[in-house]
């Protein structure tokens, strides 16, 4: 008999073939088209993944909100960080749903899974993800300041004309709003290019590109379940957040738990079929 080992809740599991979902399952490249309804079914099943080891989850939620606040207070860098190192944690949080897939409880330590497999190609996720959000915000700075520049509010500033500011002011605004829709409307292919992204490359070993095009077309092959889905996650989070936001602590891994679903339900099909 071996002798018995102390375990160590923050020791990273060991991680089974990330290739090898499962016998018999075989991943579609670009995804499948789902019904509307499955949005719903996607959030449930992910409640269903979070109540398994909701206490490990809550741990790994509150790991993550230190790390986030130990690197907002290094200027620049730690943002920056954060984008390369985010595509990592999540990718291991997608190996543990995999893990109680299989039937093994989630454990802390499969947060830091995708530091010990598939660790390079993570990063270049949040690399690529980094510049994406880079160009996009020079962009709409640059769009702001066209506006602005244009509109002859800084010589009004310098005439002192307070009916002259007022009028262009308020253009400058109305600019603004148009700016920031704009970008929340660049974002929304962004964010369905990225979605999947790091469950393909910590499961499958895609290549991060790859990866990339194959997120982005599925999302767009499932416009109407993920819309469904994007509504019911906003009032989930609107509720999470009234209690002292403590409720963000359930939401955020359902979150989590729910686009590891989806990514079955969209990717994964029988190979006999």
């Amino acid at each position: 008999m071996e002798p018995n080992q102390s375990a160590n809740p923050f020791q990273t599991p060991a991680i089974p073939p990330a290739s090898a979902t499962e016998t018999g399952a075989a991943l579609v490249d670009n995804g499948r088209t789902t019904p509307a309804g499955n949005g719903l079914n996607w959030i449930t099943a992910g409640w269903n993944i979070f109540t398994q080891s909701a206490l490990v989850w809550i741990v790994c939620m509150v790991i993550l909100l230190v790390m986030f606040v130990v690197l907002s207070f290094v200027p620049f860098l730690g943002n920056m960080v954060l984008y390369v190192v985010m595509p990592i944690l999540t990718g291991g949080l997608m190996m543990g749903c995999q893990a109680q897939h299989e039937g093994r409880p989630l454990e802390i330590g499969d947060l830091f899974a995708g530091f010990q497999k598939r660790t390079v190609p993570l990063m270049l996720v949040g690399v690529m993800y980094l510049v994406v959000s880079v160009v996009l915000l020079l962009l709409a700075g640059l769009a702001f300041f066209v506006i602005v520049g244009s509109s002859g509010i800084v010589g009004a500033f310098m005439s002192g004309d307070q009916t002259a500011i007022m009028s262009l002011l308020a253009g400058s605004v109305f600019g603004a709003l148009v700016v920031a829709l704009l970008v929340l409307a660049a974002y929304i292919p962004i964010a369905m290019a990225f979605w999947f992204a790091p469950t393909l490359v910590a499961l499958h070993d895609v290549e991060p590109m790859q990866a990339i095009r194959m997120s982005f077309f599925a999302c767009l092959k499932n416009f109407m379940p993920f819309l469904l889905y994007g509504i019911v996650f906003l009032l989930i989070f609107f509720v999470a957040a009234l209690p002292l936001g403590l409720g963000l602590f359930v939401a955020f891994p359902l979150m989590y738990a729910s686009t590891y679903a989806a990514y079955r339900d969209i990717f994964l099909t029988d190979a006999a079929q």
